[in-house]
């Protein structure tokens, strides 16, 4: 199912990406993925995952507590809103107090994308040495603060090699010898995952986005993927859907705030 396979490679992206944070903590089963990393931003940093979807809703958010809770984070749960599968998780998660942060869109797209030249005075490759790695995190943190995300969020991802790992391919763009824009592709389960899309506040309105997003979704592609997929902000949706991407479901994040006392 191509809904089911998009969930999935966003769980199975996220313990990718957790792992990129030497000091995450993670807990995955059949059954789940809870990520701790180093940062206690209780949003992204700190995320619960339900990967069957035949798991009592109470018994996920009483193991994502029992995990969480120990370590003094607060976390958020992903869920779906238009399936069936996830309304009782999102009544049982909002019954137990927790609180919508926000709403995204999934979106979905079966066929490669035409790729444009670059703009002027842009120079795109794709990363491969921990420079690259280093700008490429340096990039998100910048151009992630317009959508809420504090720069701390992307401050230990420091196993650079993850960027290209056998089932990844990350890209860079360079405006004038200044890093600029970003996005990754990380496939599992014939998906690419499409990933950490940004641009810098002084490098947009020149395309980059488009630039690298079409960049990223091909090369899922020549990874072996059958369709691409990705979680929009309000800032990048116009952008994928001029691409083609089309939503297929929307994620809620609920977040359970850090126990009383905890810091």
């Amino acid at each position: 199912m191509p809904h089911r396979d998009a969930h999935l490679n966003l769980i199975e992206s996220s313990r990718q990406l957790f792992a990129l944070d030497p000091g995450a903590e993670l807990e995955t089963t059949d059954g789940w993925l809870f990520g701790a990393g180093r940062f206690s931003h209780p949003v992204i940093s700190n995320a619960a995952f339900r990967a069957d979807d035949a798991l009592e809703p109470g018994e996920f958010l009483e193991r994502a507590q029992a995990f969480f809770g120990p370590r003094g984070r607060g976390f958020s749960a992903w869920a779906r809103t238009d399936l069936a599968e996830d309304r009782e998780l999102i009544t049982a998660a909002e019954g137990a107090g927790l609180q919508v942060v926000f709403e995204t869109p999934e979106m979905m797209l079966n066929s490669r994308v035409d790729e444009e030249e670059p703009p002027a005075g842009a120079v795109l490759r794709r990363v491969t040495s921990a420079d690259d790695a280093s700008a490429y995190w340096q990039v998100a943190a910048a151009s992630y603060v317009s959508n809420g995300f504090p720069q701390e969020t992307f401050a230990y991802y420091e196993d650079h090699e993850g960027l290209w790992a056998d089932n990844v391919a990350a890209f860079i763009a360079h405006v004038d010898g200044r890093p600029a824009a970003i996005a990754m592709t990380i496939v599992t389960r014939g998906v690419a995952g499409i990933y950490w899309v940004g641009t810098t506040e002084e490098a947009r309105g020149r395309g980059l986005a488009r630039t690298l997003t079409a960049t990223a979704v091909n090369a899922g592609f020549e990874l072996g993927a059958e369709s691409a997929s990705l979680q929009a902000s309000p800032m990048g949706e116009p952008v994928y859907r001029r691409l083609g991407f089309e939503t297929i479901f929307n994620y809620r994040l609920l977040m359970q705030a850090a126990p009383k006392g905890s810091r």
